[in-house]
C-alpha cells in the first residue's frame, strides 16, 4: 500500500520519514558525545532506533551492523515482561542473553515514548559496557564454562519508573562491576539519546499528530518489506549450501562446524542451520539473538542500500537455528566470546549466497573483529583496555576488497594511538598493515592490520585475546586465493617468544609484549587476471612485494614499482 493509499500525500511522507532518520541520527551523535568509555566514544560500539507502539523497528541509526536484528529481540523481550505497564518518564534495562540480549556487557535500554497518555514510539539504545562483572575484566571471557562467570544478568527491568531511579539497581550494579564510572557514564549517555529521542519524537507528533506519525511508521515496514520480497524475488529459486569451520572450541579442542542450507522459494529466503556443531562448554556460542541478528545482515547486505532498515525487512526471511547448538545454545552456556561465532556465521551465510547471487557478494572477510583485553591495576586502581582490531574486506565482483575496515558486521574502529598510551598503561610499538597478507584475486582482498604493544603496569596484567581464523583462512571465490590466518604472539623477536592460541586469558609480567595480525581477507578472481597497473600501485604502497608480484599475480614489477609489460605478458602466457 503506498503513502497515498493511506491518506498520506507523499511529500508529508518524505518530510516524516527523514525527520525520524534525523531523531536516530541526532540520538546516535549524542551518544558519542557524552559516553565515558572509549570503547563507545570512540570504537562506536552502539546502537540506536525507533521503535513503532507494537517493539517493530522502523529506523536504526548509525551504529553496529550486526546489531540490527539483535536489538528487536531485546525490545520484544522488554515489552512482554511490562506489557499495559508502561507510564511516561519509565526506563527499561536489560543485559540477559537468554532474554533477548547478546552477551552480558551490551546493555539496552528503552523508553516508552507517550503522547497524551498514549504510546506513539520507543526509543532504544544498546551500548558495549567495558565492564559487567564476572571473573576476567572486560567481561568478554573466552575461558567460562556457564553464563553465571561472565558478569551480573539483568532481566527486563524498570530502571527509572515515571522519571525517578531506581537507586536499589543501581546500588546492586556499582556492587558487581570494576569500573562504575565508565558504567555509570555510558548509561547516562544511553538514557540521554533516549530522551532526546523522546524530545524530538514528540515535536513531531505535535506538528504532524500522532496518527499521521503511525501511518509513516506503517508505511516505512510496508515498504522494506515490498523492496526486500522484490530483491530475492529477482534471485534464482533454489538451494544453496554451504560449511566454514571454526578452528577449535575456544579452548583448543576440535574444528566446530558452520553449516547453512539457504533456499530461495518466490519472495521467500529460508536459512537453514541443521547441521552446525553442538553448543561448546566454551564461551564462544552465539544467543539466538546475536546468530539471527548475522543472518539478517548477510543477507541485507547485498540488497539495495535503497532499502529502509526497518522490522519490515525481516518478514519474508525465516531461520532454521536447532536449539543446543552453537548458534542457538541452551541455558546456561557461556556465550562471553560470542563474536567468534558471530561474525564466521555471517561469513558462511555470505558463502551460500555467493551461490544464489554470485555478482553481490564478497569474498570472506578476516573473519570477525578480534578484541583484546589488558586488565590491571595502576595505583590501586582497575584499569581495562578493551580493544577492538578492525581487519579487512573481502574482494569483490567489481573492487578491491577494503584494508584496515571493521568486518562487515560491524561498524566499529580502531583506538586511536595517543588515546591509548595516555589512558592505559600501554605503549603502542607498531600499527600498520601486514605486506603480503591480502588474499590475491583480480580483486584482492584487504590486507591484516598489525598491531604490537608493550604492557607497562608495574605489577603486570591479566591479557584476554578473542580471535578467528588462526588456523583456516578466509576463503576466495571464483578462483580468488585465500587470504592469510591470524598470528598472536607474546614477546615477537625476543628469546622467550611464545605463540599464543586464537582465544586464550594469561597472567602476564610488566614489559610482555603482545603482537596481533588480523587475517588478510579473501580474494575474487584468478589473480593473474588483475590489472598489471594496479599490482604495481600495491607494490609502490608497499602492500605486496615484488617477488609477490610475480610468482602469484605473474606481473613483472620493479622494485619501485614499474610494470615490465613485456615480461608480465609472457609471465601470464606460461
Amino acid at each position: 500500500m503506498t503513502s497515498r493509499e493511506r491518506g498520506l500525500d507523499p511529500v508529508t511522507a518524505s518530510v516524516l520519514e527523514h525527520g525520524l532518520f534525523s531523531v536516530a541520527d541526532e540520538m546516535a551523535a549524542v551518544v558519542v558525545r557524552t559516553a565515558y568509555s572509549p570503547l563507545v566514544r570512540d570504537l562506536l560500539d552502539f546502537t540506536v532506533a525507533l521503535c513503532n507502539p507494537r517493539g517493530e523497528m522502523v529506523v536504526q541509526g548509525v551504529g553496529m551492523a550486526i546489531h540490527l536484528g539483535a536489538l528487536p529481540t531485546a525490545v520484544e523481550s522488554m515489552l512482554r515482561r511490562f506489557e499495559g505497564n508502561l507510564q511516561p518518564g519509565d526506563a527499561l534495562i536489560l543485559n540477559d542473553p537468554y532474554e533477548g540480549g547478546m552477551h552480558l556487557p551490551n546493555v539496552v535500554i528503552l523508553t516508552p515514548i507517550f503522547v497524551r497518555e498514549e504510546i506513539v514510539a520507543h526509543a532504544v539504545v544498546m551500548a558495549h559496557h567495558t565492564d559487567v562483572g564476572g571473573h576476567v575484566p572486560g567481561s568478554v571471557p573466552v575461558n567460562s564454562r556457564e553464563v553465571f562467570a561472565e558478569g551480573l544478568r539483568i532481566p527486563p527491568l524498570l530502571l527509572e519508573r515515571e522519571g525517578r531511579r531506581d537507586q536499589t539497581l543501581l546500588a546492586l550494579i556499582e556492587r558487581n562491576v570494576r569500573l562504575p564510572r565508565d558504567f555509570y557514564g555510558d548509561l547516562e549517555a544511553q538514557l540521554t539519546a533516549c530522551r532526546l529521542g523522546e524530545k524530538r519524537l514528540r515535536a513531531l507528533t505535535g506538528r504532524y499528530g500522532a496518527d499521521v506519525l503511525a501511518i509513516t511508521m506503517e508505511n516505512l515496514l510496508d515498504r522494506s518489506e515490498r523492496m526486500a520480497r522484490a530483491e530475492i524475488a529477482a534471485i534464482p529459486d533454489g538451494t544453496y549450501t554451504f560449511e566454514d569451520w571454526l578452528d577449535n572450541d575456544g579452548q583448543g579442542g576440535p574444528p566446530q562446524r558452520l553449516c547453512v542450507t539457504v533456499r530461495i522459494e518466490g519472495d521467500e529466503l529460508t536459512a537453514d542451520f541443521t547441521g552446525t556443531s553442538s553448543q561448546v562448554p566454551t564461551a564462544i556460542n552465539s544467543p539466538l539473538a546475536y546468530s539471527r541478528s548475522a543472518f539478517y545482515l548477510a543477507v541485507r547486505s547485498i540488497m539495495s542500500p535503497e532499502i529502509p532498515n526497518t522490522a519490515g525487512f525481516f518478514r519474508p526471511l525465516h531461520m532454521v537455528a536447532p536449539e543446543g547448538t552453537l548458534i542457538h545454545p541452551s541455558f546456561p552456556a557461556a556465550v562471553g566470546a560470542m563474536g567468534v561465532v558471530g561474525y564466521r556465521l555471517a561469513d558462511c551465510i555470505f558463502g551460500a549466497l555467493a551461490q544464489a547471487a554470485p555478482h553481490r557478494v564478497r569474498a570472506a572477510s578476516e573473519g570477525g573483529t578480534t578484541r583484546y583485553t589488558v586488565g590491571a591495576r595502576v595505583n590501586g586502581r582497575p584499569s581495562i583496555l578493551s580493544e577492538a582490531l578492525v581487519g579487512a574486506w573481502g574482494g569483490h565482483p567489481r573492487m578491491d576488497g577494503v584494508d584496515g575496515v571493521a568486518n562487515v558486521a560491524a561498524n566499529m574502529a580502531n583506538s586511536p594511538v595517543e588515546l591509548v598510551e595516555s589512558t592505559y598503561p600501554v605503549l603502542v610499538e607498531e600499527y600498520g598493515y601486514e605486506p603480503d597478507s591480502e588474499g590475491a584475486g583480480r580483486f584482492r582482498g584487504g590486507l591484516g592490520v598489525r598491531r604490537k604493544i608493550r604492557i607497562l603496569a608495574p605489577e603486570g596484567a591479566l591479557l584476554q585475546v578473542r580471535s578467528g581464523r588462526a588456523n583456516r583462512p578466509p576463503w576466495g571465490l571464483h578462483g580468488g586465493k585465500e587470504g592469510t590466518v591470524c598470528q598472536n604472539v607474546l614477546n615477537p623477536g625476543e628469546p622467550n617468544e611464545e605463540r599464543m592460541k586464537g582465544n586464550e586469558t594469561l597472567t602476564v609480567p610488566c614489559g610482555t609484549t603482545y603482537l596481533h595480525v588480523t587475517p588478510g581477507a579473501g580474494g575474487y578472481g584468478p589473480p593473474s587476471e588483475r590489472d598489471a597497473e594496479q599490482v604495481a600501485r600495491d607494490v609502490r604502497d608497499g602492500k605486496i612485494s615484488p617477488r609477490r608480484a610475480r610468482e602469484v599475480y605473474r606481473a613483472a614489477i620493479s622494485e619501485n614499482g614499474v610494470v615490465d609489460a613485456a615480461a608480465t605478458a609472457k609471465l601470464r602466457t606460461i
